[in-house]
């Protein structure tokens, strides 16, 4: 009796259903392999393409149109004070475009923290990041996000950087080792702390990596045309909020 207890009869499958099983794997190995071949192809097609001289030109032109369009954007509008500003926080994100910039432009880029396209950083609003959004705001997008997206964004895609590795934030005790001493000890305090700017949101914010954030259902447009003209880049204000949501 109780041989038969423990002993329990699998479930009947068809051997056409195994079968089908079976060819369905086979298909999606292959299928798997054939786009990773492809993907391949084209990166030794991207290598080896030669490039004409009037390409060379056209970027160049572009590169130094962008550079001087920030210059004059920065003589000729007045940004606002960091105590006018409607909130402390900021959300910006490097949106889809040309990755080859100015060196002057990648090089305020690389302070923001959004050298790639489709991430996003959380900012303090002070005069010098306002002053360093304008200046590559054909580049990026930017916003005041609410405590829900700021919430939702560090425990869906939430990163942090501690002894020189990555980790996702699914620990406590490495959130304790990185922030313990600034009075960071649980991911409930990280979000505490971004939301609210705290005194140790500088701390914080660095040891958050950048948020790896995914293409949009509508992509984003290439051009470079503000959002209030109808674009994609600059200040969105609290709209940032609904391009988070798709994003998150």
């Amino acid at each position: 009796m109780a041989e038969e207890e423990g002993t329990q009869q699998l479930d009947f499958v068809r051997e056409t259903v195994l079968k089908k099983r079976k060819v369905n794997e086979d298909w999606a190995i292959k299928n798997r392999e054939r786009k990773a071949a492809k993907r391949q192809r084209r990166r030794n097609d991207a290598k080896g393409a030669i490039k004409r001289p009037e390409d060379f030109v056209r970027e160049f032109r572009n590169k130094e149109l962008d550079l001087n369009r920030m210059r004059t954007r920065l003589k000729v509008r007045k940004l606002r004070p960091a105590e006018a500003v409607d909130a402390k926080l900021i959300f910006a994100i490097r949106i889809p475009g040309t990755t080859d910039v100015h060196p002057d432009i990648r090089k305020i880029l690389a302070k923001l923290r959004l050298t790639q396209v489709l991430t996003g950083v959380f900012l303090r609003a002070t005069e010098a990041n306002l002053k360093r959004l304008a200046a590559v705001e054909l580049f990026v997008t930017y916003g005041f996000p609410n405590l829900k997206n700021v919430k939702e964004l560090i425990y869906k895609k939430g990163r942090g950087f501690f002894d020189k590795e990555p980790f996702p934030l699914t620990s406590n005790d490495l959130i304790e080792k990185a922030l313990g001493e600034h009075g960071v000890i649980c991911l409930e305090d990280v979000v505490h702390e971004i939301s609210t700017v705290g005194p140790h949101f500088r701390e914080t914010s660095s040891f958050l990596m950048p948020f790896k954030l995914k293409c949009p259902e509508r992509r984003l447009q290439m051009k470079k045309k503000p959002f209030k003209a109808g674009g994609d880049t600059g200040n969105r204000g609290d709209k940032i909020n609904e391009l988070i949501e798709k994003l998150n």
